[in-house]
């Protein structure tokens, strides 16, 4: 009897793995739940036969999905905590903020030191958006100047 259940589950796994699917909003993850389905069914030794073989897998099916969501819930609790506690772990540290501030202030000595009408060209090119012949015409010179 217990070999019936993993072959019903795989008579009956393009429904289990959509059911699945609705349920954890993953066709991965359903397909990892219907995989623990069927480990669980392997091992099964119910008391009395099941009187439905399908509706029976389909609530083992269901009962892993719940756990499935139990435990991102968990996870998700404790990363919260985690973030709580430490801070944002995102946030640079010293030597990036000041390396960023370095390269930014190494980036406007270039751009500083460049002739007036680079520094307008870039500015109307890049920082706003104009085309070659835009800042051309805007400038009053040719695009190759622009270019």
């Amino acid at each position: 009897m217990p070999a019936c259940l993993p072959q019903t589950l795989v008579a009956h796994y393009s429904e289990i793995v959509d059911f699945l699917s609705l349920r954890t909003g993953s066709r991965e993850t359903a397909r990892d739940c219907a995989q623990d389905t069927w480990l669980r069914l392997n091992t099964a030794r119910p008391s009395l036969p099941p009187a439905n073989f399908k509706a029976y897998v389909f609530r083992v099916a269901a009962n892993i999905a719940m756990d499935w969501h139990r435990q991102r819930r968990r996870e998700e609790a404790a990363l919260e905590q985690y973030g709580a506690l430490h801070g944002d772990a995102a946030a640079p540290d010293t030597f990036d903020t000041v390396a960023a501030a370095d390269t930014i202030r190494r980036l406007e000595q270039v751009l500083l030191a460049q002739p007036t009408r680079s520094i307008e060209v870039f500015v109307a090119h890049k920082l706003d958006g104009l085309s070659y012949a835009e800042t051309a015409r805007l400038l009053g010179i040719s695009v190759s100047a622009v270019e």
